[in-house]
């Protein structure tokens, strides 16, 4: 391995490439995070000769590199400027790990606040109220068990709202210590998504009466996620007190909890949410900010 400070910027580029070709990553977070990086390397050779030693890079061109780019007539939406940033993050965190860089020059860069808006969530006097509301409607006449039963697996596991609409009776695995739910991807590039969930026993509780209310036999929900939607923002949203109620709404609460509950490491989160190290990076920066503001 080339040996502390002296890789160049493009040679430590191609291994990162070469890196990226064997993790279980969509292609369109392989190209966005090699040819992120690669703007930044042709930002800092522009007007040198030769190449770039990674010894030279530091935090603040790193923050020059970001503010050219926002300025520049060519610029992309605040999103586009965040992602140039997580990729940077993911990239010298790379080298650091790997033995070409001894400080990470990109830890110190902050996101900044404006760039996204902070995603919405529930306080837990919220989520009191939405279960309770959703209760009402599973107790009532028509026995309306769907809200109830997406409300519980969403705050438990933050799944999305895709991965709830495609759970089968069978997903849900009553074996060993604890009850789980088992997330699964046909598409190969897709299947470093799939994992084992826990879930309460109260929850396991509410997804039996779930299945016995509605005869579920294969899929879990007979309905699809406009109706299950409808039912949340429509009827337990209004009856909780509050504007809306969504799924992302839900697994932002559930992730905002695990963290201020502590105890798992980023690859945890990482895993536990089914995510890129892209989309974990930009999830983990935008949950720091939620938690400072929540």
């Amino acid at each position: 391995m080339t040996g502390l400070g002296r890789a160049t910027l493009d040679e430590a580029i191609d291994a990162f490439e070469r890196s990226l070709a064997r993790r279980p990553l969509s292609e369109n977070t392989r190209k966005a995070f090699i040819g992120d990086t690669r703007i930044f390397a042709r930002d800092l050779q522009t007007g040198r000769e030769g190449r770039v030693s990674l010894a030279t890079v530091n935090a603040e061109r790193i923050k020059r590199f970001l503010a050219e780019q926002e300025r520049s007539p060519r610029a992309g939406s605040p999103k586009s400027i965040e992602r140039r940033l997580t990729s940077l993050k993911v990239f010298f965190r790379w080298l650091r790990d790997n033995g070409y860089l001894a400080v990470d020059p990109a830890e110190g860069v902050a996101y900044r606040p404006f760039v996204d808006p902070l995603p919405e969530s529930l306080t837990d006097a919220q989520v009191d109220a939405v279960l309770a509301a959703a209760r009402v409607l599973a107790d009532g006449e028509k026995a309306e068990f769907r809200p109830l039963t997406a409300i519980q697996l969403v705050i438990e596991t933050g799944i999305k709202k895709a991965e709830c609409l495609a759970l089968d009776v069978a997903d849900i695995l009553r074996d060993g210590p604890a009850p789980r739910i088992r997330i699964r991807y046909d598409k190969p590039h897709l299947q470093f998504k799939e994992r084992e969930l826990p879930i309460s026993a109260g929850c396991l509780t509410e997804l039996d009466q779930h299945i016995a209310r509605y005869g579920s036999r294969e899929a879990l929900f007979d309905c699809t996620g406009r109706n299950l939607e409808y039912l949340l923002t429509g009827r337990v949203a209004p009856a909780a007190g509050i504007r809306a109620l969504t799924f992302e709404m839900m697994r932002w609460t559930c992730a905002l909890r695990m963290l201020r509950e502590g105890g798992r490491s980023d690859e945890q989160m990482q895993a536990f949410f089914g995510l890129s190290p892209l989309g974990w990076t930009e999830m983990a920066a935008k949950l720091a900010r939620l938690a400072a503001y929540v």
